[in-house]
């Protein structure tokens, strides 16, 4: 723990450089921190800082920028935050609407995080396997493979494709439908009970074979990968002045596994900077908070530069993960 003046110099340093992208100089922290003392006085400070491997001093006539540790430090160290009342009320607008089906729910959700924090940002829905089975409907593709279509009573919609041995015809897809319909629905997707054993003996053979089916499907679909809602990706040329930094960061948004990894294993609210990710060369820092609804986890993150601001970043995913939490949880089922 840095001793109070060195921490307070710190801290200006941060959030001067985070306003302007340029270097701090001695004389702007001291007109600007809660400290009663000269330039010369944080120029030593801003010294030890550099020596400790708080911050780095571009060329010799320039001031300081914060380094990955100082950025780490004013985390760890940051007060509170609060979102200004605009964005606040546009949070509060967004989820104060009739409930809206689940996705365009999460795309609203990731769009409106992106402006508000000026950073791309990701929604990661919760899994489906304790959601509800409102409805399904089986869909015939050839004459051998179907598509099964879920709607729970969260308002999602699961697909998953099927190969039915034998060929079957579209009675037989109705036919079949309609016994699994009447074996799932209203259970949990995770949960999808097989019709009784005398019913499926009765069948004959391409019905029985299509219900099989039907039901591998359903348990499919229930351990299938979470849906993600990724917005705000125009901003990056803003964000990353070097292009190449901007063109690695895009790179990484346009693969949904990579994007997993960055939200992955998040509990509460997780900050990660620079080297604490697997790809420590790009200058890239993660702010993400999980929300649980009924016992399955989704995500809630904003992806910026180092230089972000992290007080309107923290404050904005807390409240959106919040608000997601209270709407899902919520909604009938």
């Amino acid at each position: 723990m840095l001793e109070d003046r060195r921490s307070e110099v710190l801290r200006v340093l941060v959030e001067e450089h985070i306003r302007t992208g340029e270097p701090v100089s001695s004389k702007t922290i001291a007109e600007l921190s809660r400290l009663a003392v000269s330039p010369a006085t944080i120029r030593n400070d801003l010294a030890s800082l550099e020596h400790e491997g708080y911050a780095v001093q571009p060329h010799t006539s320039a001031g300081r920028v914060p380094t990955a540790a100082a950025y780490r430090y004013y985390v760890d160290h940051l007060g509170p935050g609060q979102l200004r009342r605009p964005a606040q009320d546009r949070i509060s607008a967004l989820f104060g609407k009739v409930h809206l089906e689940l996705s365009k729910l999460l795309r609203a959700t990731t769009d409106l995080l992106a402006e508000i924090t000026d950073l791309p940002a990701v929604v990661v829905a919760p899994g489906v396997a304790r959601d509800k089975v409102r409805s399904l409907h089986t869909v015939q593709i050839t004459t051998d493979q179907i598509l099964l279509v879920v709607v729970t009573e969260g308002g999602r919609v699961v697909q998953q494709r099927g190969r039915v041995r034998a060929p079957v015809t579209p009675f037989e897809i109705e036919t079949g439908q309609r016994i699994m319909a009447s074996a799932v629905v209203g259970t949990e997707l995770g949960l999808g009970a097989m019709p009784p054993r005398d019913l499926i003996e009765d069948l004959d053979d391409p019905t029985r074979e299509l219900v099989l089916t039907i039901y591998d499907c359903l348990h499919l679909a229930a351990t299938a990968g979470s849906e993600m809602f990724i917005g705000g990706t125009e901003r990056t040329a803003s964000l990353w002045h070097d292009p190449e930094s901007a063109q690695r960061v895009l790179d990484i948004l346009q693969r949904e596994a990579e994007v997993m990894k960055l939200l992955a294993g998040v509990s509460g609210v997780s900050i990660q900077i620079g080297s604490e990710m697997e790809d420590s060369s790009v200058d890239m820092a993660v702010v993400s908070s999980s929300y649980d609804v009924s016992g399955e986890v989704g995500s809630v993150g904003v992806i910026g530069p180092m230089r972000m601001n992290y007080k309107r970043a923290i404050s904005a995913v807390e409240e959106v993960s919040r608000e997601l939490e209270d709407q899902i949880g919520s909604q009938p089922g």
